[in-house]
């Protein structure tokens, strides 16, 4: 589907369109148990939670990763 489908879509201004998505957005976040979780990204987070079992100590705290990022800007 595009938004060329729907022209009452099409016809809002971007603030509308963004509110609209906002809106879309947390419907479906709130039917997430409802959606498939494909078995590539189970294998992914059991790859991680092994390595991070194996690991613990390796990688960054949340705290040091957002302080990096903040720096960068």
């Amino acid at each position: 589907m595009k938004t060329s489908d729907l022209p009452q879509v099409s016809a809002l201004s971007v603030p509308d369109k963004l509110r609209l998505v906002e809106d879309l957005w947390n419907e479906i976040a709130a039917k997430a148990d409802s959606l498939p979780l494909p078995d590539w990204h189970v294998r992914e987070l059991d790859r991680d939670l092994e390595a991070y079992r194996q690991y613990p100590t390796e990688g960054s705290s949340w705290a040091d990763v957002q302080a990096r990022v903040l720096r960068r800007r």
